[in-house]
């Protein structure tokens, strides 16, 4: 698999580029960590005259990630979107990397490689993060505590807003059976999840399997999202996969998921409520809801149609 980004860029991991991938995210010999006062206004420590582009950047490229996070904010400030006296600590966008493999958390960041995002982003000031900021990626407008995508059946999908750039992001999560996950997405579209968080998950599973004696047969799951617990299932030895998800885009990039990774048999794939889902019956099913969902319906129908339910 060779995917290009309509960015034009290498946006898209696959196990062809990985290993560059995390090699990119390694710090050079030569690169100088610098740390600034998070409470302490930005004005107050840095000379906005001298921070471009070009400050406190290594000959590898890379810069701190103190400095870009402040190259940022100095902007914000500019821009009117936080006050004069805003601080790193209370007023930064939430930075997104476009790469996390695993809990690895590069402090020396590369050009094109962050996703912001802030729901008082414009595109006036999207724009001039772009064009000033070499790390910044894309600029996304929204707040990190709205559930994007689609809660259930009696909700509409959400997005947050790409104001500029690109949002395609990677997560690349390792596991217990030595094998590795790559998830592409557009951040604008998905619900904001980590690749350690996504392992975090992937060990109960994981650990559930081993302690109630289950090796193979069939699983549903349930509310599938971009895939990952389903594709874990199958490398595990299961089967059969039951993919289900109500949003058709989370549908989408499922099968993105499946080509990167290689899977191609041993799964059905359903653009459903669960609760419609028509199923006789399954080894397992696994529930991964949205955060404050009520899934409690969706649990009820689990218990029916399985042997085996793990609410995650």
């Amino acid at each position: 698999m060779n995917r290009k980004c309509s960015c034009g860029k290498n946006c898209y991991t696959t196990f062809e580029n990985l290993g560059q991938k995390i090699e990119n995210l390694q710090e050079c010999e030569k690169c100088k960590d610098i740390q600034i006062k998070k409470f302490s206004p930005l004005k107050d420590l840095i000379d906005f005259n001298e921070l471009t582009g070009d400050y406190m950047k290594c000959s590898c490229g890379k810069r701190p990630i103190d400095i870009v996070m402040s190259h940022i904010l100095k902007i914000m400030i500019e821009e009117e979107i936080v006050p004069e006296k805003a601080t790193l600590r209370r007023n930064s966008p939430v930075p997104l990397s476009e790469f996390y493999y695993s809990s690895l958390n590069p402090q020396f960041i590369n050009e094109n490689s962050l996703i912001l995002l802030h729901p008082d982003f414009t595109k006036e000031s999207a724009l001039k993060l772009i064009e000033e900021v070499p790390e910044v990626k894309g600029v996304l407008k929204g707040s990190p505590q709205e559930t994007v995508g689609q809660l259930n059946k009696n909700t509409e999908i959400k997005h947050f807003e790409l104001l500029e750039g690109c949002d395609v992001q990677s997560n690349v999560m390792r596991t217990l059976i030595d094998e590795k996950i790559i998830v592409n997405k557009e951040q604008s579209k998905h619900h904001i999840e980590v690749a350690p968080t996504t392992e975090s998950k992937l060990v109960k599973l994981h650990n559930y399997l081993k302690n109630n004696n289950i090796e193979k047969g069939i699983a549903v799951d349930a509310m599938c999202g971009s895939g990952v617990i389903g594709t874990y299932l199958l490398k595990y030895g299961f089967e059969k996969v039951i993919f289900n998800d109500i949003n058709p885009e989370a549908i989408e990039n499922l099968k993105e998921t499946l080509e990167v990774n290689n899977i191609n048999e041993g799964y059905e794939i359903h653009n459903e409520a669960f609760e419609d889902l028509e199923i006789d019956h399954a080894d397992l099913c696994i529930v991964d809801a949205f955060p404050k969902d009520d899934a409690s319906e969706i649990i009820e129908k689990a218990e029916k149609i399985a042997d085996n339910v793990l609410i995650i």
